[in-house]
């Protein structure tokens, strides 16, 4: 078909520069449909095989992910028995295929990785990483393939612990490919170190590099400048069309330096994308329904100020906590502690959301204090997450011991951390409306004070309510009518009766006393027989004055207010 047209284009000039000027047209329509029809049969060939190659890609996607389930079968009974006591002989063999298959997984994650690229390229899934560690697992991960030319790979940080927003799924290809380069073109035996800083805006990996022409040939000048006119110019991966895409999507920049005899590879800090899937941030509302959970589960000694969950942070390591506080405080109220016994002084006290802590701590140790919060009445609720490293050769032990409700090892990306805070304090909050719902029944959280006053008032069917409001009834015109008293008419302590009334209500015991009191002066107010000066010694209030505040506090109008109201 190519030759037909060539000749058939060929044959018309000839015709024409030989025929009548009349046949031109006619020669030239039919040269442009012939034309025509070339370029819509190659465009409809491209079109099929380009859906030939994405369906051929897609099963060859689909079979690498049916390959993890044999995987995992295969990998959790050899790392089991790895474990259990073997010989040393097996136990190399064993070491030596868990090794493999665990290299070989991650070479599916990847590849999960591409095809997510693949059908959301420009959808960004952006998570919070502490850079050194990410960076270090990047390093890691490729001293393999360092290892097959006898380059030692090495990483130098200028940080000590900084916070980057990333989509891992597609800068993970990059950085990689950026490595592998240098890799691929460093001479054997030679050691390669990979600089990474920090500034304001950007973060960057730098590599030195010796005039190596081999490795400039795998990245093009994005620019028009000549080389030698501009002393640090834009390039991008020439050999690579998939990473050329993933660095600008992920608004990367690859800077080589000629004075200098550096290869940078740069991405923001914290780079604003559109198309972001951002994590749902928990926040605990200012609701009568949140305040009557916190009182009913012993949040009392105060009230939130803040719509944001109280986080506790142990750890002994200054920097770290510090580190982790600042990536928390943004979504958190935390509260930092270097010792196990502080942080459990304090949270006995306070009844936070959720504690953070370290196994290996001053003093009392983490999984010690996991214990002592989940075997404690008052604390038990309180969900816990404990960290520890991987090395640790009593971490099973640990993790059993402390109770935790999640154990993290160390180094963990800090993203991980927030989806579990996040989790975890979402379940406590519905476990603990879901048992007072089945204890109390559901309108109970909605219901106010002053209703079940009324209620009980009423004829509540409740025994313990009935007899306190009967109690005080009897005696409300004693003024010294209290708590205790109340108790030794039950036959209980005073801390046992004041737990099972909050439990109850949700108010305090003086808070239904001072309610009565109210209650009471209103109807003899109402019955229109006693002036006002007389109505407080018959509730046992005999300073008029503070009980015209009182009434009014209460009501909101004074007592005669109300008597006219009437």
């Amino acid at each position: 078909m190519k030759y037909l047209i060539i000749t058939s284009l060929y044959t018309s000039i000839i015709v024409v520069t030989t025929t009548q000027s009349e046949l031109l047209p006619i020669l030239f329509s039919t040269a442009g449909i012939l034309l025509l029809y070339w370029l819509l049969s190659h465009s409809l060939a491209m079109r099929k095989e380009i859906a030939f190659l994405k369906e051929e890609n897609q099963y060859f996607m689909d079979s690498f992910r049916n390959i993890r389930t044999p995987i995992t079968l295969l990998h959790t009974p050899l790392k089991s028995t790895y474990s259990n006591n073997c010989p040393d002989i097996i136990k190399k063999d064993l070491s030596l295929a868990i090794r493999n298959i665990d290299c070989l997984n991650d070479h599916l994650t990847r590849l999960m990785d591409l095809k997510q690229i693949a059908t959301h390229s420009k959808r960004m899934n952006i998570t919070e990483h502490e850079l050194g560690n990410f960076l270090k697992n990047k390093i890691s991960s490729l001293k393999d393939h360092a290892a097959n030319r006898h380059i030692k790979l090495e990483i130098q940080t200028e940080f000590k612990y900084a916070s980057v927003w990333i989509d891992q799924s597609k800068i993970s290809p990059v950085i990689e490919k950026f490595i592998k380069n240098i890799i691929d073109h460093t001479e054997y035996s030679k050691k390669v170190i990979i600089h990474a800083s920090l500034c304001n805006k950007y973060w960057k990996i730098k590599v030195s590099y010796t005039g190596n022409e081999n490795l400039m040939k795998c990245y093009k000048c994005s620019g028009k400048h000549l080389i030698k006119q501009k002393t640090e110019s834009k390039y991008y991966f020439a050999k690579s069309a998939l990473c050329k895409k993933l660095t600008e999507i992920c608004n990367g920049e690859i800077l080589i330096n000629n004075s200098c005899h550096t290869i940078t590879l740069r991405f923001p800090v914290k780079p604003s994308y559109e198309n972001v899937s951002e994590r749902s941030l928990v926040h605990i509302e200012k609701n009568i329904e949140e305040e009557k959970i916190d009182a009913l589960f012993h949040k009392s000694s105060q009230k939130r100020n803040s719509s944001r969950p109280v986080v506790i942070m142990v750890d002994s390591n200054e920097e770290f906590r510090s580190y982790l506080e600042t990536c928390l405080s943004e979504e958190y109220i935390v509260r930092g502690f270097e010792k196990g016994a502080d942080a459990l002084g304090y949270i006995k006290g306070e009844h936070p959301d959720l504690v953070i802590c370290d196994t290996v701590l001053n003093g009392m140790g983490g999984d010690e204090l996991s214990s002592r919060l989940k075997t404690s009445k008052e604390t038990s609720i309180i969900p816990v997450i404990l960290y520890g490293s991987h090395i640790d050769a009593d971490q099973r032990s640990k993790r059993e011991a402390s109770l935790a409700d999640t154990f993290m090892h160390t180094p963990f990306h800090v993203e991980d951390l927030k989806i579990e805070i996040s989790v975890l304090i979402r379940n406590s909050r519905l476990l603990r409306k879901a048992f007072l719902h089945k204890v109390f029944g559901e309108h109970f959280l909605q219901v106010q004070p002053v209703e079940i006053i009324k209620e009980a008032t009423e004829g509540a069917k409740n025994s313990l309510i009935n007899e306190v409001k009967d109690y005080i009834l009897e005696r409300i015109e004693h003024e010294d009518l209290t708590i205790d008293a109340i108790a030794s008419h039950l036959r209980m302590s005073r801390t046992k009766f004041y737990n099972r009334w909050k439990t109850l209500t949700g108010e305090a015991p003086t808070v239904f006393i001072e309610a009565i009191r109210m209650e009471k002066a209103h109807e003899l107010l109402e019955s229109g027989k006693y002036p006002v000066g007389t109505i407080p010694e018959m509730i046992g209030l005999k300073d008029v004055k503070n009980f015209r505040n009182r009434y009014k506090e209460y009501f909101g109008i004074t007592p005669k207010e109300s008597i006219k109201k009437k």
